[in-house]
């Protein structure tokens, strides 16, 4: 009995090694090597062929885990440089004298051996190159981030600005339709009330083209019968019956062939439409200024006065931003008569090309010009203010009295007065404008300027006769010239 139970003893010791060496035997395919993937440990049997789980670059060969324990464990081999599995070793030795590659030129700039190196050559260990070249890595990633990052920032900040100008661009169309439209219902009125009269006088026209028509049917046809019944007796031989049915002819038959048709039109009305249509078009027009005066905002410049440029009669400023008349300017040598315009001053800005747009306040004065100035145009004697003196001036010479300067001046109807006057000047297009800031109005452009050569702002007071024009001529700064619409 002892005996049968000693051996099912030994029977399941035997299963459960069996058993345990399986399972070992399973758990240990996964470590062996795949010559399709793997790097095999160079130090197995080819039988049975782990793979590699490190790469010593001291030694040059690949280890399992196995194979890997003497670098753990012996101190001889702690110091070995231990790396992921190298594929390819002929890379890692030199192909002249088959040996690491632990060292590297500095001059050359490549890999070497011990044995590669010459004298009065820069070496360094590899590693250190390694560390010199992490560094940069590093310093080179942190800079492509930020320059990333920068163009991140600047890619938001343009389709921000697309964004914001697509508005814009909505915002003036939209504008412009409504304008558009409202010029055409305009339009369509104006010729409406146009063809009305023309309508009712083709109406009358028929009217009384009918009434008179009838009239001379009514004739014709009496006129028939009267002369039938004459000609009845044209043949009577006997003179006393011819006479008795012949009588004179009475009043009523006497030829009368006046028409009293009305063929006039009302040229006066014609007239007056015209001429409101056309105000109704530059009024509707005239609501787009604000939209043109938004754009040349971003040309803004800072202009101050030059000094050395004004007039004795002038009085300048310290910040170079303010000029006025000189209460006395009559007494000051050189000074102009008081009957006589002053010269007044340019500014420091000169302009030889782009665009540019300033802001001057006028204020409450009662004679002024701005405007632009060829640098080398004539400012002693007698001056004509004209584009062919080089003079691109408008003034304001009174009440509700302004004008431009062109070859023969132009008087200007402005609905209000300014107190700060825009001034645009697009040197390219040959073109300066000016600008009623206060109701964002259109004052006055001077076309196909030939410019020439450098220009500059222009500003003129005037006299300071008796205190009456004692407001100074501010030239805005660039940051009070912002215009919320």
């Amino acid at each position: 009995m002892a005996t049968d139970i000693s051996l099912q003893l030994q029977c399941c010791k035997n299963l459960a090694k069996d058993c345990l060496e399986a399972l070992q035997q399973i758990a240990d395919l996964n470590l062996f090597h795949s010559k399709s993937a793997e790097i095999p440990c160079n130090i197995c049997e080819e039988s049975q062929t782990y793979r590699a789980v490190k790469s010593c670059l001291t030694c040059l060969l690949s280890y399992c885990e196995h194979h890997l324990k003497p670098h753990q464990s012996m101190e001889r081999l702690k110091g070995h440089k231990l790396v992921n599995p190298v594929e390819r070793w002929d890379e890692r030795v030199c192909s002249v004298h088959c040996r690491p590659l632990d060292l590297y030129s500095t001059r050359d700039e490549r890999c070497i051996c011990a044995l590669c190196v010459k004298p009065g050559v820069n070496v360094i260990p590899v590693e250190t190159e390694r560390k010199t070249r992490e560094v940069n890595r590093q310093n080179t990633v942190k800079r492509l981030e930020s320059m990333i990052s920068q163009r991140e920032k600047k890619l938001e900040d343009l389709q921000n600005t697309v964004s914001k100008n697509q508005a814009e661009i909505n915002r003036e169309q939209t504008a412009i339709r409504e304008v558009f439209s409202a010029v055409m219902v305009a339009v369509r009125r104006a010729e409406e009330e146009l063809h009305a009269p023309l309508e009712d006088g083709r109406r009358s026209l028929d009217e009384e083209m009918e009434v008179k028509a009838q009239q001379f049917h009514k004739d014709i046809q009496k006129y028939t019968e009267i002369i039938d019944r004459l000609n009845q007796t044209k043949n009577e031989e006997d003179d006393i019956i011819f006479l008795r049915s012949n009588p004179s002819v009475p009043a009523e038959f006497r030829d009368d062939l006046r028409v009293s048709i009305d063929t006039e039109l009302n040229f006066g009305s014609k007239r007056k439409i015209t001429t409101s249509v056309l105000t109704s078009i530059r009024t509707q027009l005239e609501n787009l200024c604000s939209f043109e005066i938004r754009r040349i905002q971003k040309f803004l410049v800072d202009v101050t006065l030059d000094e050395k440029t004004a007039h004795p009669a002038l009085e300048v400023s310290q910040d170079g931003k303010t000029v006025r008349g000189k209460a006395n300017a009559n007494d000051i040598p050189g000074a102009p008569k008081q009957s006589d315009l002053v010269d007044g001053i340019l500014g420091n800005l000169q302009i030889k090309s782009g665009k540019a747009f300033w802001v001057v306040e006028v204020g409450q004065q009662t004679g002024w010009e701005l405007g632009v100035v060829k640098e080398n145009a004539n400012r002693t004697g007698k001056v004509f203010c004209k584009p062919s003196e080089g003079y691109w001036v408008i003034v304001f010479c009174g009440p509700n009295t302004y004008g431009a300067f062109e070859e023969k001046p132009v008087q200007l109807h402005l609905s209000t007065k300014p107190k700060n006057v825009g001034v645009f000047v697009d040197y390219e297009s040959d073109l300066i404008s000016f600008y009623n800031m206060n109701d964002l109005s259109h004052i006055y452009t001077f076309t196909q300027c030939r410019f020439n050569g450098t220009i500059r702002s222009y500003f003129n007071p005037h006299p300071n006769k008796n205190v009456k024009n004692a407001d100074p001529m501010i030239v805005s700064s660039v940051n009070s010239t912002d215009i919320n619409m």
